[in-house]
């Protein structure tokens, strides 16, 4: 697999991912930014159980083509820092493999919140903010490698990549909340995978151009 396809490969990954959010907990009405669990789930037990299905299907099909994908820092990394590149790539691999599962306990989430039994409802939110733990922390570890290699031109990317990796998009998460209603439950909703859309992109774009 050459660099051109695992890109592109990353690219459908972010794709297929905000279509499994969007499945899972779209609404014209938006969600309460100050409440998001709460507004979500509240979303989710007023959706058809097949779209919830849907939705969290396409999770575990999402990180199998980000794990796809991710493996651009080992193709594009400067040769004597492919040892780096290897470590980083496992470390988001395992952050990308739990958010896989993360993303299909949304639909479990929503399944259950319109069945009664408060207790194990309760119990099985606190396990999924646990995986949240563990996704967040992994991925944002390989996104701070992956960030210093592109900035110390320890790939063959510019520098100036560095500006459209995930770990500097993610900073811009606090202005969201400003969005008018309907276009912030679309890109809020999904705004983890559009980063990775937006970077996708760049590096496919960017990496085209070096090939002209």
């Amino acid at each position: 697999m050459n660099l051109h396809t695992c890109i592109l490969i990353g690219l459908l990954g972010s794709i297929t991912m905000f279509m499994g959010d969007m499945f899972l907990y779209y609404d014209r009405k938006d969600y309460d930014n100050k409440n998001k669990v709460n507004s979500i789930i509240e979303i989710m037990k007023k959706l058809g159980t097949k779209r919830l299905y849907l939705g969290g299907i396409l999770g575990p099909l999402g990180s199998f083509l980000y794990l796809l994908g991710s493996y651009h820092m080992i193709l594009a990394s400067q040769e004597k820092f492919l040892k780096l590149a290897w470590i980083l790539f496992l470390i988001n691999s395992f952050g990308i493999i739990f958010g896989g599962a993360y993303h299909l306990q949304f639909a479990y989430l929503g399944l259950l919140s319109r069945h009664e039994g408060k207790e194990a409802f309760d119990e099985f939110l606190k396990f999924l903010k646990f995986q949240a733990k563990l996704v967040f922390g992994f991925m944002g570890l390989g996104n701070l490698g992956l960030a210093i290699m592109i900035l110390f031109g320890l790939t063959i990317f510019p520098s100036w990549q560095v500006l459209l990796t995930p770990l500097v998009l993610v900073t811009l998460t606090p202005l969201l909340g400003k969005l008018p209603r309907g276009l912030h439950m679309i890109i809020c909703g999904g705004w983890f995978n559009l980063i990775y859309f937006i970077y996708y992109l760049s590096l496919f774009i960017n990496h085209t151009n070096m090939n002209l």
